[in-house]
C-alpha cells in the first residue's frame, strides 16, 4: 500500500499565528537563481550545499539527494501559508504517481524564532509529529544558515527545483500563481526525463 501523500499539511500545519500572506517578489540579487532568458549562461549555478537536522535524527546534506531531482520547499511560521495550493497539486501529483526513485520532496521548516528553551522542544516535537503523519523527513533550520547562504527573506516561502546535479533549475519567492505552477512542474518533467 503506498504512503500518504508527501505534500498535505506539512509543518505548516502547525497552529502558531499564520495566515494567507501576499506574495513577493525576491528583491535580493541573487547568486543562485537561475539565468534569466536574456542571460548567455552554459550550465545553471549548482546550489549551495547545506547541512541540517531532519525529523529522523540525522544530519542531512545536498548532496544526500544527488541524482534524483529535489523539489525543495522552505517556509516559516509567517510563510507556510503561501503555497498550500502548490503544495495540494504536488499530493495529487504524488498520489497519481510514484516518482520517489527520480524526484526527493525536501519541506525545510525555518525554526529559528522557536531556537530558545522550552520553544525549541515544543516546535522539534511538533515537526516530528507532522513528519511521521505524512510519512516523509522534514528538515529544520534552527539557524538561519540555509536562508542565509541561500538568501532567503523571512514571512516568504520559496519554491525551488534543483536538478540531480544539484543546480538550480527553478525557484521562485512567495506564492506561486497558476503560470508559474506550470513552469515549476514543467521544469520538473524536463528534469525527471535527462538521464541520471
Amino acid at each position: 500500500m503506498m504512503k500518504r501523500p508527501v505534500i498535505t499539511k506539512l509543518w505548516w500545519a502547525l497552529a502558531l499565528g499564520m495566515g494567507p500572506l501576499a506574495a513577493h517578489a525576491d528583491p535580493v540579487p541573487d547568486p543562485v537563481a537561475p539565468p534569466s532568458a536574456a542571460e548567455t549562461v552554459a550550465t545553471p549555478p549548482r546550489a549551495p550545499e547545506f547541512a541540517l537536522e531532519g525529523t529522523s535524527g540525522q544530519t542531512r546534506r545536498l548532496r544526500d539527494y544527488q541524482g534524483r531531482v529535489v523539489i525543495l520547499i522552505y517556509e516559516d511560521r509567517d510563510s507556510n501559508q503561501q503555497n498550500n495550493d502548490l503544495k495540494r497539486e504536488l499530493a495529487d501529483r504524488a498520489r497519481s504517481q510514484d516518482l520517489t526513485h527520480d524526484v526527493a520532496v525536501v519541506p525545510v521548516a525555518n525554526l529559528s524564532s522557536y531556537s530558545f528553551w522550552p520553544a525549541a522542544g515544543f516546535a522539534r516535537d511538533a515537526v516530528i509529529d507532522i513528519a511521521h503523519q505524512q510519512g516523509m523527513e522534514i528538515l529544520i533550520d534552527w539557524s538561519n544558515t540555509m536562508a542565509g547562504s541561500y538568501r532567503f527573506r523571512r514571512s516568504t516561502s520559496y519554491v525551488m527545483v534543483l536538478g540531480r546535479d544539484g543546480r538550480v533549475l527553478f525557484r521562485h519567492a512567495g506564492a506561486l500563481p497558476l503560470r508559474a505552477r506550470m513552469q515549476f512542474f514543467s521544469v520538473i518533467g524536463e528534469a525527471v526525463a535527462q538521464p541520471g
